[in-house]
């Protein structure tokens, strides 16, 4: 259709141009155009261009009109030209689409087999060493269990198990999430939110991470209820806290704010840490990117995660550096809101 369609609309040009230039011009006039069309279709659809590039010269253009007799030889060498000059294009466009089709599946595979070591080498760290202190904790519990006395040394080995199987349920519980976003499985469930107290549910997901770290929250009283997925924002909101407390310096504190400003519901995440260079904000939200310090270990997956939980709800999560130092990660989400005597009196 579009081969058709175009050489009917250069036909009807040329046929308003051919006082102007006689019908000798207008034989290049629609060579060029199959030239034009070699860089753009397939073999097949140049191939039709030619022909009825041809067929409409030959009986719009050529003396006698309205035949497709051809007289002069010349008229009848450019006839034939059409159809070598098609033929050797579409070779060539088609030699060139499948170099340029074969050097893009190397570059996935080149990308899918770095994504794949970058996956074993995080995921062999992160299940390693708490698969080790459990292990070892366990072991030295089961060692020191019939004849200890001290009640402390108990709790600490428990805690060593505790705090070991946490770390190993954030990776799996990463790598199912981000297996449900690339599947596309992910369909926000939304429901009436008190802001607020979805920010502290957040917190509390997170406060073993947080380790005494100070959290304050600045939400107005009136903020409206949104209408919004609590489970996805929440997880969402929880490992951006996660990363904040992975790099906000001791004993200062996490700061949180939301409002709800021009249909948006606006909620910001900041620590006092050493902020973010301006070129990683974008690749910080990157899967597997774990920045050029991998002390706060992870698999570098959680603001990927966070990420795509809001931007299944429409909204958008940025990256940036606050005022007076440290990282700020803002989430915008276009909800409904409403109050709470409006939500009573319609239900």
């Amino acid at each position: 259709m579009t081969a058709v369609l175009g050489v009917a609309a250069l036909t009807i040009a040329c046929w308003l141009l051919t006082p102007l230039t006689g019908y000798g011009a207008i034989s290049l006039i629609f060579l060029l155009g199959v030239l034009l069309a070699g860089m753009v279709l397939d073999r097949g659809p140049v191939l039709l261009v030619a022909a009825l590039s041809a067929l409409s010269w030959n009986f719009l253009f050529i003396p006698p009109l309205f035949t497709l007799h051809i007289e002069k030889f010349e008229d009848g060498l450019t006839f034939a030209t059409y159809f070598i000059v098609a033929i050797t294009v579409g070779s060539l466009t088609a030699q060139l689409k499948a170099r340029e089709h074969l050097a893009a599946q190397i570059q996935v595979a080149h990308e899918s087999e770095r994504l794949r070591k970058t996956l074993l080498d995080c995921v062999s760290h992160e299940l390693k060493t708490p698969l080790a202190a459990i292990g070892a904790a366990s072991q030295e519990l089961v060692r020191a269990a019939p004849n200890v006395q001290d009640a402390q040394q108990l709790q600490q080995l428990a805690s060593e198990i505790h705090d070991g199987s946490r770390r190993l349920n954030r990776v799996v519980n990463n790598l199912l999430d981000m297996n449900r976003l690339e599947s596309g499985v992910i369909r926000p469930k939304q429901e009436w939110c008190d802001v607020r107290e979805l920010l502290q549910s957040a917190i509390e997901i997170e406060r073993e991470s947080i380790n005494g770290l100070e959290v304050r929250l600045d939400v107005p009283d009136d903020i409206p209820l949104a209408l919004v997925d609590h489970t996805l924002i929440e997880q969402a909101l929880a490992k951006l806290l996660a990363n904040a407390a992975s790099h906000a310096p001791s004993r200062l504190p996490i700061e949180i704010d939301a409002e709800y400003k021009e249909d948006q519901l606006i909620i910001s995440v900041s620590d006092r840490g050493p902020g973010l260079p301006i070129e990683l904000a974008e690749r910080v939200f990157e899967k597997f990117y774990r920045g050029d310090n991998h002390k706060t270990g992870g698999l570098g997956l959680g603001l990927s995660i966070a990420r795509g939980f809001v931007e299944a709800h429409g909204g958008k999560l940025t990256a940036g550096n606050r005022d007076g130092g440290g990282a700020r990660f803002i989430i915008r989400l276009p909800v409904r809101v409403t109050d709470e005597n409006a939500l009573e009196a319609n239900s």
